[in-house]
């Protein structure tokens, strides 16, 4: 074998490639599944990714990377050591990365994590997502959910129906 190292490439459905070391493609259950255990035997090296943009790909590889090549996460202790995500995720990068995302991008990483089986990172999401919304008002809950607040002109007869139905 050669000291030149095996890539793989990861492809957005958008068609943007990032190369990644096998070992950062095994972190994804459904890539590791059906690749060969010895690098040398891999034969496949384009992993489509159909159901993930550019941006949430990124994302995923830049995870992956971190926690394959520098530094493996730590298991989220219980009970939690705190209420914000930087107690609880005592690893900076980590904490870091994750609470500089936007809400769009944990929901894209939430579905990414859970179609391509990463539970660390689902995890990670699942948790920061918590400590975003931890705290909010019913009416910050409905605007970040994109849910219509009920009408208040309910009468007392139509709530009697709701809360039979």
């Amino acid at each position: 074998m050669s000291d030149e190292q095996i890539m793989m490439t990861m492809i957005s459905c958008d068609g943007k490639e990032f190369p990644v070391l096998p070992k950062v493609a095994r972190m994804c259950g459904m890539f590791a599944n059906t690749m060969e255990e010895d690098d040398n035997d891999i034969t496949d090296f384009r992993l489509e990714c159909p159901k993930l943009n550019a941006d949430t790909l990124g994302k995923v590889v830049e995870y992956c990377n971190h926690f394959q090549t520098v530094e493996e996460m730590n298991e989220i202790e219980l009970p939690f050591k705190g209420e914000e995500l930087d107690e609880i995720v005592s690893q900076k990068w980590y904490s870091d990365w994750a609470n500089n995302l936007t809400r769009t991008q944990m929901f894209g990483l939430i579905e990414a994590a859970n179609y391509l089986d990463i539970p660390e990172l689902l995890n990670l999401m699942a948790l920061a997502w918590a400590c975003h919304i931890k705290g909010k008002s019913v009416e910050e809950m409905q605007k970040i959910f994109g849910i219509t607040p009920p009408s208040s002109k309910v009468s007392g007869e139509d709530d009697a129906e709701m809360k039979e139905e």
